[in-house]
């Protein structure tokens, strides 16, 4: 098959979206099909190629807009047996919903109706709810990929497209490199460089938005807890200096431990027990399905799409609200370390089923079907 893949940024240094589309048309490529990718920026891999598409960087709307009309414009000059886009664009065969939609976006970050309002008919989130009538109710795809039946429900209860037309195809995961034996390789010395003795319980909130994935409520839990034998890591990019005062004048200073970004995101879930995201909204978290495969109980929100994988109290807790009090006791009952084993082992074989050679043959079946449409 010959292949079109989109996304503005094509890198693995990038976030999920970016490392995904490169996973992907390095498996394309492997399994013989040609690939060419649309990407306004790149990195240079073997075998694939790769068509520069201009982009208008005045603002946010400028750059959505005229990435998507650029796009369109390369894609209707070469014949693809299927398009495949990880961006909103006028129009795809598949486009994949990676990040959420605009409409729960913006519920989930304006909470308050006029402020919601105010931002509704902003210029940015205009475009955006343009391209996405576009593509869910202008015929502008053929059918929608998304990584979770949160985002499909989504879709079908903002958009009301036809359910038939939305496929969730779960996220994978490398369990080469993600496995309960990382523990083996690297728990011992990772946690004797951060002092932590074997007996503290080390909690990990992996994210490059504290805001929206509530780092703030971890903390508050942490707090409720008053426990010294709890430690946190806290590993992403976002900036930390208003969570480091509030560490401090809450006498939590010596449990807390900002790391800021890793590669080696492996190491850290060895050395870890217990793995923590109360996130606000997450079409699917994939450092759950990581955490999940290493071995680690996982407590998360109802309104994360990775809590499709999660059996609560069998391999990890989903949390009903969005207080500290419910997360504290959810990390209270995981104190016990047979408990933490249990849920952990129950959490790996879980993950296991979801290798990259099984998401990779749902995607080739789903092209199948999208080519049978004509």
């Amino acid at each position: 098959m010959k292949v079109a893949l989109v996304c503005k940024k094509y890198s693995l240094q990038e976030g999920g979206l970016e490392r995904y589309t490169y996973f992907l048309s390095r498996e394309l490529i492997r399994a013989g099909h040609e690939v060419h990718v649309f990407a306004n920026t790149w990195q240079e891999e073997p075998g694939i190629i790769i068509h520069r598409v201009p982009m208008v960087r005045l603002s946010s709307p400028a750059k959505n807009l005229s990435f998507a009309f650029f796009t369109n414009r390369a894609l209707s000059e070469i014949k693809f047996d299927i398009i495949h886009s990880m961006e909103r664009i006028f129009y795809q065969d598949i486009f994949r919903v990676s990040d959420g939609i605009n409409p729960v976006q913006m519920q989930q970050k304006y909470p308050h109706p006029v402020v919601r309002f105010i931002k509704k008919i902003g210029p940015r989130r205009l475009a955006l709810s343009y391209l996405e009538y576009r593509i869910f109710v202008d015929k502008g795809c053929k059918i929608v990929m998304t990584n979770s039946e949160l985002v499909k429900r989504n879709i079908i209860e903002h958009y009301m497209m036809d359910p038939e037309k939305i496929v969730v195809i779960y996220n994978g995961v490398d369990i080469s490199r993600f496995n309960p034996k990382v523990k083996e390789k690297y728990r011992k010395s990772l946690r004797e460089r951060y002092s932590i003795k074997k007996d503290e319980i080390v909690l990990v909130f992996v994210s490059n938005n504290f805001k929206l994935k509530r780092l703030d409520l971890v903390l508050e839990a942490m707090a409720l807890l008053k426990n010294n034998r709890i430690r946190l890591f806290v590993i992403g990019a976002d900036n930390h200096r208003t969570y480091q005062r509030w560490v401090v004048n809450n006498g939590l200073t010596d449990q807390v431990l900002f790391l800021g970004p890793k590669r080696n995101i492996e190491k850290y879930y060895a050395a870890s027990d217990i793995f923590v995201l109360p996130t606000l909204y997450d079409a699917f978290a994939n450092v759950c399905l990581e955490a999940m495969a290493c071995g680690l109980p996982v407590i998360t929100t109802d309104s994360n799409g990775a809590a499709d994988l999660i059996l609560d109290r069998e391999n990890g807790y989903i949390l009903q609200t969005q207080r500290a009090d419910e997360l504290a006791a959810r990390i209270k009952a995981l104190e016990s370390e047979s408990d933490r084993v249990k849920m952990g082992t129950a959490a790996a074989a879980e993950a296991a089923t979801f290798t990259m050679k099984k998401h990779l043959s749902e995607v080739l079946k789903l092209y199948g079907r999208v080519r049978g449409k004509g």
